[in-house]
């Protein structure tokens, strides 16, 4: 069972207080985990494809791939069916998608799905974003998981490496996005990774609002791509 998703059954019983300890890593929006981490909700008798489980492409492109950092030494697996960018701009915006970005943060890669898996829901979007804070201090790293409006979480271990979690929701009207915020110190430079999923108001356009089962599915997704993190020793 991965580690994403036993600690969501965490996540969901504990306090959100900030701790260092081995355990999985969170993502919330979910009862229970799922057998195969990151993969398509199960088939329920009756179940409606982009309703009560996701309406994937069969064969999704691009490939999957395995994006590698050669300057910070770290690399993640990318799913089939995201594009996958080395700057911000091209599939994002990382200003926009995530309002407690700093100006100092290098965004080095982002993975963006390229379908909707519940075209009749509010989901619009979910996008990876790796970013890094060069000549950072365990302090100063720490803050850009913890300071508000971010809400500490449980601290996690992701790839051999200690990282600081917060959470982000904010919209207009209803909540329009969904971040979480993900730091470790890596020698002298801030590691940081943001969870997204993006959704619009359900009142305004007739769609049915994103389900906490597939709000789940959707972070699983992400959660497995932050999961699948190598860092190499120095």
């Amino acid at each position: 069972m991965s580690r994403i998703h036993l600690a969501l059954a965490l996540l969901i019983t504990l306090p959100a207080v900030a701790q260092t300890e081995r355990h999985r890593l969170p993502v919330p929006g979910m009862d229970a985990p799922k057998p195969v981490p990151g993969a398509p909700t199960p088939k329920k008798p009756g179940g409606a494809k982009g309703i009560t489980e996701p309406d994937d492409p069969e064969h999704p492109t691009p490939a999957a791939r395995d994006f590698h950092d050669a300057k910070y030494r770290l690399s993640f697996h990318v799913p089939a069916g995201w594009n996958f960018e080395r700057r911000d701009g091209v599939l994002s915006n990382f200003g926009v998608d995530v309002r407690t970005t700093k100006r100092t943060l290098d965004v080095r890669g982002v993975a963006s799905i390229n379908f909707n898996p519940y075209p009749v829901s509010t989901f619009s979007g979910a996008t990876f974003y790796y970013s890094v804070m060069p000549n950072a201090t365990a302090a100063s790293c720490a803050a850009q998981a913890m300071t508000a409006p971010l809400k500490p979480q449980s601290d996690v271990r992701v790839g051999g490496l200690p990282f600081k979690h917060g959470r982000d929701e904010n919209g207009h009207v209803c909540t329009e996005s969904r971040d979480e915020v993900f730091t470790a110190l890596q020698g002298r430079s801030c590691l940081r990774f943001d969870l997204v999923v993006n959704t619009f108001c359900s009142q305004t356009s007739g769609a049915m609002e994103i389900s906490k089962d597939q709000l789940a599915d959707v972070q699983g997704r992400l959660g497995k791509i932050l999961d699948s993190l190598k860092v190499e020793s120095k």
